[in-house]
């Protein structure tokens, strides 16, 4: 998986790619425009120098996904530089769920465990948004997603609780400012990735 992320306005002309969130580059290789991050022989990220020259993005923050127009001359500007070109987004790791059950958290009044179905699958969390209803459509981040801010969402346990997926606010996807609700989704199906629909 792989996520970009530009801002003009705080890190400059620079599109930024991130395939290793979890490791660190101990050296680059950089070649016109194209700066190839590795930790060891291992790709895990790439900086793409005065990106403005080769496509226009209108994007703040995150872009979730890179659609074949948006990879073509990226994909051109890697094969010019003779680093691996990147594959056709095939999901975004961010899927419509909708809530099954709700449950008090035992341990913590602030929190409720979530039942969510996505479409073959269920998936159970804890969140501290209380604008959920048995029946309602979210949109969750699933395990390996790389969140908005470049960190990754992982499955865990919470104090024996499983957090299989995370529940996201208009904030986490990029679409707004709203941080203290769940952002919820009248169309789309549950299991449906949301930015792929």
């Amino acid at each position: 998986m792989y996520r970009f992320y530009y801002n003009r306005k705080t890190a400059g002309d620079v599109l930024y790619c991130v395939l290793d969130s979890s490791s660190y580059p101990d050296s680059t290789k950089k070649v016109g425009d194209v700066v190839a991050l590795y930790h060891g022989k291992e790709r895990v990220g790439i900086n793409f120098l005065n990106i403005s020259k080769t496509i226009k993005i209108k994007a703040e923050g995150m872009i979730p996904y890179a659609g074949s127009e948006f990879l073509a001359p990226i994909n051109h500007m890697l094969e010019n530089a003779g680093e691996e070109t990147l594959p056709k987004q095939t999901s975004t790791f961010y899927a419509i769920g909708e809530v099954t059950g709700l449950e008090e958290h035992p341990l913590d009044e602030k929190k409720t465990i979530v039942h969510l179905c996505l479409g073959d699958k269920t998936l159970d969390t804890v969140t501290r948004y209380a604008n959920l209803a048995k029946g309602c459509k979210t949109v969750v981040a699933l395990d390996g997603c790389l969140r908005i801010d470049g960190t990754p969402f992982l499955a865990h346990s919470e104090k024996n609780i499983p957090v299989e997926c995370e529940i996201c606010s208009q904030k986490d996807l990029g679409l707004g400012e709203e941080s203290k609700e769940a952002f919820l989704v009248e169309e789309g199906e549950p299991g449906e990735d949301f930015f792929l629909r």
